[in-house]
């Protein structure tokens, strides 16, 4: 990252009271210690810069779109949604 690193952005948010979902992306490997105190920073989760771990993003994100929309309908969010993939591309998760 530009001006802070994941850990500390990551650490800042919570500092500050954030409470929301923060999601890490990593190269490092599992059980490596910088992914590790990248995690303890206060990830909701953490995955790899890889296409399964791009593919669990995009289904999270997913499936916050699903629950805004959900609570639309009952009154009490805001109806955001995710874009759809433009004309003749699918969208990588299934």
């Amino acid at each position: 990252m530009p001006v802070l690193s994941g850990e500390k952005a990551t650490r800042a948010l919570r500092v500050g009271g954030f409470e929301g979902v923060i999601v890490g992306m990593t190269g490092d490997p599992q059980g490596c210690i910088e992914r590790d105190e990248f995690e303890a920073a206060g990830l909701s989760f953490c995955v790899d810069k890889d296409l399964p771990g791009i593919e669990r993003v995009v289904q999270v994100l997913g499936s916050f779109a699903l629950d805004e929309e959900l609570e639309g309908e009952a009154g009490t969010g805001s109806n955001c949604s995710l874009p759809e993939p433009p004309v003749g591309q699918a969208s990588p998760v299934k």
